[in-house]
């Protein structure tokens, strides 16, 4: 299944830390924590969290500008 399909051009590479896959794409911009990003891995199918970085949210940025 995958959520966001506009959103995997992404260019940072996110492993998964359950299964090691990078199969994975951005679920939501915020986590439990401002500064963190939910991320889903479409091979073990496992939500979870990683601490964003300045790439993150240029990212976001330029696919908001694309969709426009």
């Amino acid at each position: 299944m995958r959520y966001n399909t506009n959103w995997s051009e992404a260019k940072a590479v996110v492993t998964c830390p359950y299964c090691g896959s990078t199969d994975t794409e951005p679920f939501s911009l915020f986590g439990q924590q401002l500064l963190t990003m939910q991320y889903y891995c479409n091979a073990c199918r496992t939500p979870f969290e990683r601490i964003k970085d300045d790439d993150v949210l240029d990212d976001y940025a330029a696919r908001k500008e694309e969709q426009a």
